[in-house]
């Protein structure tokens, strides 16, 4: 042991190992300060059959897209599953889902809509209960992402980010055809367009007013302005970023971008006009979605779980936690609870500040 009262007398060299001794214990003694950060809350995972890819959500249920095992109904009330589909009939055939990835709801018409890899949109009837009724495909097979709105009953409008031909967006009316003793109800485009752009589109958003936000992978991100819901949209301007443009979540501050392996984006909206600057955060993390909701920003991050900002100013996000939770596809917000679509179930998490 080193007598602290003869270091005076010591040898340059003892010394010397001394000071870096004292330093790498006192490093190791050195805690952050824990009191800055935000900390987590699982109140339960539902154990959906197969992965949690896409959770869509309409007041007290949650429509679950898992993958192979098709897609589910939740109450988040009485956390039960109120009904499954592995595939549905089309002309007197039961065809099963292949892998359902995206999922989204229209509770003014009732209707489910199911993006699967390779496929066009699936349009499904479904109005409590167990049966599900099969519709009709709509947009194409290389839809990245779709945002829709009910624009009355038996009426609603869709957008759509595709790989192929850019971002589409049609008004789709319900149709009821009869042959006979059969009748065919199917919904069918009755105008629209598409808008080509030389990215290769990920995600979309819209705020179904003003704004229509466009993730196009290695160009970054668009944002095209509308004057109402269903009028053709106009090109504000697009803004590049590092690494790949995946997801995009619009606010009424701009777009909110995650960029896969170059972090997150936020986008001021006056930036797609030239002026402003951008802001990247969570340069270190790999991230494939985000949400945004009251200040507060959560990035999913595949096998690393999650990641909370703050966001009380956009163009300076605080890091508040990252929280491995399992291999995490997409998380949404439920009020201030959130819905963590995970390959261990739907999650539903509390934030405690």
């Amino acid at each position: 042991m080193i007598d602290i009262k003869n270091l005076a007398n010591a040898p340059a060299y003892l010394l010397f190992f001394y000071t870096i001794f004292l330093g790498i214990v006192f490093s190791g003694c050195i805690e952050p300060n824990s009191e800055e950060l935000w900390s987590i809350k699982v109140e339960t995972i539902l154990q959906t059959d197969g992965f949690s890819r896409d959770v869509a959500i309409e007041e007290y249920t949650a429509y679950v897209a898992t993958g192979q095992y098709g897609i589910q109904v939740w109450d988040l009330q009485s956390q039960s599953m109120s009904a499954g589909f592995t595939g549905y009939e089309e002309g007197g055939t039961f065809l099963e889902f292949d892998d359902p990835s995206l999922i989204g709801r229209d509770e003014t018409n009732k209707l489910i809509f199911v993006s699967e890899p390779g496929k066009d949109v699936k349009i499904l009837h479904y109005d409590g209960g167990d049966s599900i009724f099969y519709r009709n495909t709509i947009m194409s097979a290389k839809t990245k992402g779709f945002v829709s709105f009910p624009s009355e009953t038996d009426q609603f409008i869709m957008y759509t980010a595709d790989n192929d031909d850019g971002m589409k967006w049609h008004t789709f009316d319900l149709d009821t055809t009869v042959f006979g003793p059969t009748v065919l109800i199917s919904w069918l485009p009755s105008n629209g367009n598409e808008i080509y752009t030389p990215g290769k589109p990920q995600g979309i958003d819209s705020d179904g007013e003003s704004y229509i936000a466009m993730a196009v992978d290695q160009l970054g991100v668009e944002l095209y302005s509308i004057d109402s819901l269903g009028a053709d949209p106009s090109l504000v301007g697009r803004v590049d970023t590092e690494g790949n443009g995946e997801q995009v979540t619009l606010t009424s501050d701009g777009v909110f971008a995650a960029c896969d392996d170059a972090g997150a984006y936020f986008i001021p909206t006056e930036k797609f006009s030239g002026a402003g600057s951008s802001t990247r955060f969570a340069e270190d993390l790999t991230v494939d979605h985000i949400g945004v909701n009251n200040g507060i920003v959560v990035l999913s991050l595949g096998s690393k779980g999650i990641a909370l900002y703050d966001i009380s100013n956009p163009s300076s996000p605080i890091e508040k936690g990252i929280f491995p939770v399992g291999y995490v596809y997409k998380t949404e917000f439920w009020g201030e609870k959130l819905l963590v679509c995970s390959r261990e179930g739907l999650q539903i998490l509390t934030i405690e500040k």
